[in-house]
């Protein structure tokens, strides 16, 4: 994991959990340093490892690892990266907050835009940021895999969305299920899972995005892995679709208020 406490550590563990392993017993987790790991497999130090991209296809290609899954296999549209401050400088320096969640939400809606991946791809490869072929940058970005050192392909739809489905917005639900999760692994008591709610903000996301064309939702939070089907939602303009958002056992996460 590039991390004990991440999203990767949390997909992991719910579906390791769902297939009946101990993770305490039955596997050794350790951190890695992503651009690393596929050095790590290669010299034999760890068996598999889940990771955001670029750093698993850079294995593949590298270090002979293959792709076993994606992670919207275990999660559909799981939530990863966030724009987080503290919230003493949240609240002394709004302006500055409100551009730079408008900043985020643009550039995501560029991303979105077909043909932009090309020249993500380009400029993200260059030494002055990850220093990897364009190649391989492009490929991730557009969900088009190559699994295996032997070549092998396979299209992962919505491998990673950066605006669509209301890809920015901070669900609280979300918020939710990943202190419950952490509650379980660290022993907390359940009630952990309010404060952590408290961390995403809705709210500031809505001041920031009121003067522009942004349609947000109309909830702050939902049922998570409920949808099964893209699925329209109540909002200011009637233009949201969520996506689906289903969890690969078929369970649900009902937050409770």
């Amino acid at each position: 994991m590039p991390f004990p406490f991440s999203m990767h550590r949390e997909l992991v563990s719910y579906w390791l959990d769902a297939l009946g392993w101990d993770l305490s017993r039955d596997l050794d987790i350790r951190t890695v340093p992503p651009p690393l790991m596929g050095d790590a497999i290669a010299a034999g130090e760890i068996d598999a490892f889940c990771v955001g991209e670029p750093w698993g296809s850079r294995a593949v290609d590298q270090n002979g690892a293959a792709l076993l899954l994606p992670g919207s296999a275990i999660w559909n549209f799981a939530p990863e990266k966030v724009l987080s401050v503290r919230q003493e400088w949240a609240e002394t320096e709004k302006s500055l907050l409100f551009r730079l969640i408008r900043a985020v939400w643009r550039a995501g809606r560029w991303l979105a835009q077909e043909g932009s991946a090309l020249l993500a791809a380009e400029m993200l490869s260059r030494p002055a940021y990850l220093n990897l072929s364009s190649e391989v940058l492009e490929r991730v970005l557009s969900g088009q895999l190559v699994i295996s050192a032997g070549g092998d392909e396979r299209r992962a739809d919505r491998f990673v969305e950066f605006h669509n489905g209301s890809a920015t917005f901070p669900w609280r639900s979300q918020a939710k299920w990943i202190a419950d999760r952490l509650a379980r692994r660290s022993g907390k008591p359940p009630e952990a899972a309010h404060s952590a709610a408290s961390v995403f903000r809705p709210d500031l996301y809505r001041q920031a995005m009121h003067e522009t064309e942004a349609d947000l939702p109309g909830a702050s939070g939902k049922v998570e892995g409920a949808l099964r089907d893209d699925t329209a939602v109540a909002s200011a303009e009637g233009r949201v679709i969520l996506y689906r958002d289903s969890f690969f056992d078929g369970r649900i996460f009902e937050p409770q208020e």
